[in-house]
């Protein structure tokens, strides 16, 4: 789990496993003046796929906060921070001998 989100349930609905964060309020950085200074106005769901466990699907339910700050008064959301690009594939799998 990244740093700037905290691990909150897991749901098993429908043969799938569905982890849920919430964005810790260190993140609520208002991205026009950069002031800590920012409040949550609500919120909404994001769903993201991720590698199965055996063969359940499993998602990672994360909240996307609407915030405003409070000293210039801009209104925005925090969108989740994704997990790092990989590439996987037959050829990068494979180790080269270093010799």
């Amino acid at each position: 789990m990244r740093e700037g989100s905290e691990y909150v349930r897991t749901d098993y609905q429908q043969g799938a496993v569905q982890f849920h964060l919430a964005v810790k309020a260190a993140q609520f950085v208002c991205p026009s003046c950069q002031s800590g200074n920012a409040i949550r106005k609500g919120r909404r769901e994001r769903s993201l796929q991720t590698v199965p466990i055996g063969v359940k699907p499993v998602f990672l339910v994360t909240e996307v906060p609407k915030c405003a700050c409070k000293d210039c008064g801009a209104k925005f959301e925090l969108a989740p921070l994704l997990p790092r690009p990989m590439c996987i594939t037959p050829k990068s799998s494979r180790r080269v001998p270093t010799r």
